[in-house]
């Protein structure tokens, strides 16, 4: 299924913010901002990549925080 670059970010964002990574997600718009914007898709990589680590470490305390809300 084709999906528009905004759907892979949506679909991207979601995936981290519970603190998983799909590589091939993950590959998929990193390869998508490579062409898009006419660069190395290994420079986009790069940087990518530790900002997906930074953003889904995190994932596990923003579960609970969200399960403990939704219970007050």
């Amino acid at each position: 299924m084709e999906c528009s670059l905004e759907e892979l970010f949506v679909a991207l964002a979601d995936t981290l913010w519970k603190g998983k990574r799909n590589s091939q997600l993950e590959d998929l718009v990193i390869k998508r901002l490579a062409t898009q914007y006419n660069k190395d898709y290994w420079e986009f990589f790069v940087e990518m990549d530790s900002c997906f680590e930074t953003i889904a470490s995190d994932g596990d305390s923003r579960l609970l925080r969200s399960q403990s809300a939704a219970y007050i």
